[in-house]
């Protein structure tokens, strides 16, 4: 078990990350005429202190207000509590508004889903392949996320203030994808990054100014806006804050870019756009096409539409989106056929608002479905071992124990059957001992083979030391001896510096990120591809 405690500090996030829409326990429910207040606040319990920041938390049934509430503070400089009018950053729950701006100007005539994205924005590379709005909308494009991207240049999103022009430049500087359009689907904000600018090349307008001017102001939402200048003040906004181990501290999304994120709005203000979106106020095609699920080049149908996932949880549909951005926290979810939407916004970090907001709707919806006990999964020990994704080389390291499987630094897995073990809403079928298919709840199909876990000698790591250089994010990385193992660290800061883990035959973890060393026919190291969850294959090559 040696290797295995080598190999464990950072292995949780490289490992595949459990989904974040996993099933949480449904109470019984009741009429929506009983005050369910006291079980709201028990719910936002841990939010509702004197001294830390909160949440704001709406729940509407066919017009009817069941829950308004607030909790926590707005700033804890100059303490404020929060109330229902409270103004938050939506994160990627602001993914939707974009997306219903894209289907405006295609109710108007003005483009089509099919379009290929290089007639609007030429500056984007030719990939052999065209990809369309429609998988800028859907997560399918293949593109790389821009804040990874970001991060693999040394300024992280939150280190510097991007503006709407530095992410376009960073996209449009890869020459590679993540995979071919349309065959997998892969959560990344440059989409709607480049959805925002298309807005703008074909309608003229700005996506803030279109938007106010088509959804905002005709729905009244009075008290909903872009961040299009982090800078500029927006009264009773609430601080983003994150937790620390000596507390919290700010944590604000200073960067100009939007439309994948960057909405300020209210719980009300959304709750009237999940009513607008009920009745089809902007229009059937709109509403039919923003919850129109998105299928791959193979005919997987994906629980994303755009701007917006549509499943079922707990036996009844859901239409819904989470959002995450700096401190920031937020949820919003309709559910057609009860006429219940429910609507949380956060500026804490450790708050979650996407199991909060399910609670909260538990309440008010009918019980689920009983559910038969899993049959148990045979063979433990016998599965326990390091897999490998096949697409994109990212591990997955399964320890047996007297409780059970477990992902090492993750979550235990739970018994479905004989061979099938469910991940968070993801399910893993096993075939055979040495193979499992992740059958994602996105609806992607990866195959995990099973990899010899590898312990290189200290003089075998001399052959990758070296400086590595990328023009698609215009940095250099040196792998350098440090002690009896290697780092990875930034040339022009080398204050970035991250231990490399061996994992299998030339890979490391990188503290959750993936580093796969490539070599020549003759078996020298000439570059190394660096990867993370949302970019595969960063392609630097050895030089000097």
């Amino acid at each position: 078990m040696g290797i295995f405690n080598r190999i464990l500090p950072g292995l949780a996030a490289l490992l595949l990350a459990t989904p974040a829409l996993a099933q949480t326990p449904v109470p019984a429910t009741a009429p929506p005429t009983v005050d369910r207040g006291p079980e709201v606040d028990r719910i936002f319990s841990a939010f509702s202190g004197p001294a830390g920041p909160g949440c704001a938390v709406s729940a509407v049934s066919a017009g009817e207000t069941l829950v308004e509430r607030g909790y926590g503070l707005v700033d804890l400089e100059h303490p404020t509590p929060i109330t229902p009018a409270t103004p938050f950053e939506a994160g990627s729950v602001s993914k939707q508004f974009t997306a219903a701006a894209i289907l405006l100007l295609v109710q108007d005539g003005k483009l089509r889903l099919t379009d290929d994205v290089r007639k609007y924005l030429p500056e984007l590379p030719d990939y052999g392949r065209p990809i369309t709005i429609d998988q800028l909308l859907n997560h399918t494009s293949g593109l790389r996320d821009w804040g990874e991207l970001a991060w693999w240049q040394g300024w992280p999103r939150g280190a510097r203030a991007y503006t709407q022009a530095d992410i376009v430049e960073l996209i449009t500087r890869q020459r590679g994808l993540n995979y071919l359009p349309g065959a997998e689907y892969s959560y990344t904000n440059s989409g709607y990054n480049l959805l925002t600018e298309i807005v703008r090349r074909v309608s003229g307008q700005s996506l803030a100014d279109f938007t106010a001017a088509r959804i905002f102001k005709p729905l009244g939402m009075s008290h909903t806006g872009w961040r299009v200048d982090f800078r500029a003040i927006v009264p009773g906004r609430a601080i983003a804050y994150e937790r620390t181990p000596a507390g919290y501290r700010q944590q604000m999304p200073f960067e100009d870019g939007y439309g994948n994120g960057g909405l300020i709005t209210t719980v009300g203000d959304l709750q009237i756009w999940a009513a607008a979106m009920q009745s089809q106020k902007l229009g059937a095609l709109v509403t039919t096409q923003m919850q129109r699920r998105a299928s791959l080049t193979n005919g997987t149908r994906l629980t994303y539409a755009r701007g917006l996932m549509v499943q079922t949880w707990a036996g009844v549909d859901e239409v819904s989106h989470a959002g995450a951005t700096a401190g920031y926290r937020a949820w919003l979810a309709w559910y057609p056929k009860q006429k219940l939407s429910v609507a949380v916004l956060c500026n804490a970090d450790d708050a979650g608002a996407l199991p909060m907001g399910r609670a909260v709707a538990a309440l008010f919806l009918p019980p689920p479905p009983a559910e038969p006990p899993p049959a148990p999964l045979t063979d433990l020990a016998s599965r326990a071992g390091l897999y490998v994704n096949e697409s994109s080389g990212r591990p997955m390291l399964l320890v047996a124990d007297e409780a059970g499987l477990r992902v090492a630094g993750g979550s235990r897995l739970t018994p479905l059957g004989a061979d099938t073990a469910g991940y968070g809403a993801d399910r893993l079928v096993f075939q055979g001992r040495d193979a499992f298919m992740d059958e994602t709840f996105e609806g992607n199909r990866y195959l995990y083979r099973r990899t010899p876990l590898w312990q290189p000698t200290s003089d075998s790591l001399t052959a990758y030391i070296g400086r590595y250089y990328s023009p698609e994010i215009g940095a250099t990385w040196r792998v350098v001896r440090e002690g009896s193992g290697l780092v990875l660290r930034l040339e022009d800061r080398p204050q970035t510096s991250i231990p490399m883990s061996p994992l299998y035959q030339d890979a490391f973890n990188l503290n959750g990120f993936l580093a796969r060393f490539r070599r020549d026919a003759q078996g020298r190291i000439v570059a190394v591809s660096l990867g993370s969850n949302r970019v595969r294959d960063l392609r630097l090559r050895k030089i000097g």
